[in-house]
């Protein structure tokens, strides 16, 4: 609960010192995120590590600092984890079915993006940019699902991940970068981008059952609308 606190009075000082400085952009955006992990300490060779596909939210903010460079941060819902896949195809009336289990390792997080974003000029009206920086991570929930996967799955399992144990960082560190463009529409515009987060502290701790190195990672895809004030 400490740490939640913290957290949220984090966000609340960068949101109150961004909006304090000048000319601010909202974005309410949405999309598709793959989210995936990879690890140091343990071999993953023998393992179908698959992304795990989730849809996420938020809210984005840019401060205009001059022409071409804003600040951006915001708050942002993402879902990370992975998938482990095992299965084999059944023959049935001539026809193949695929029949396995999958395990599906889900993370709820909370995001804040501290960018830098660089607008490029302007193209009939349409401008693209690139942002680039770090940014920090929460992770409010988790769970371990377990799939029966045939023509459809069947969830088998639902175990909810202590995140509250020495085993686990709820805390994270990431890596961000993302393409997009702004196009005009009515008083405001159209947001849509390509974004890559790579964390750049482990997931798991030196307390977990062995030193496995936990990374997430994943790339998304975003649109939205927004406005300046």
């Amino acid at each position: 609960m400490k740490k939640t606190k913290v957290l949220l009075a984090m966000i609340f000082a960068t949101f109150i010192s961004v909006a304090a400085i000048g000319q601010t952009q909202i974005n309410f955006v949405t999309g598709v995120h793959y989210a995936n992990v990879e690890t140091s300490g343990v071999s993953t060779d023998f393992l179908n590590i698959r992304p795990l596909k989730r849809i996420s939210a938020g809210v984005l903010v840019n401060q205009k600092l001059d022409r071409h460079l804003d600040l951006r941060t915001g708050l942002v819902y993402k879902q990370k984890g992975f998938n482990i896949t095992e299965g084999t195809d059944i023959e049935i009336a001539g026809m193949g079915f695929p029949i396995g289990v999958k395990v599906a390792t889900e993370l709820n997080t909370i995001n804040v993006p501290l960018m830098i974003q660089y607008n490029l000029r302007d193209i009939n009206g349409i401008t693209p940019y690139i942002s680039a920086g770090t940014g920090l991570s929460y992770a409010t929930s988790g769970f371990i699902k377990t799939k029966a996967t045939a023509i459809l799955d069947f969830t088998l399992t639902n175990t909810a991940l202590n995140l509250d144990s020495d085993d686990y960082k709820r805390f994270g560190v990431d890596g961000n970068v993302a393409l997009g463009a702004n196009i005009p529409y009515g008083k405001g515009h159209f947001i849509t981008e390509i974004n890559y987060s790579h964390a750049l502290t482990d997931f798991t701790s030196d307390n977990f059952i062995v030193d496995a190195g936990i990374r997430t990672k994943g790339i998304g895809w975003s649109v939205g609308y927004g406005m300046r004030f």
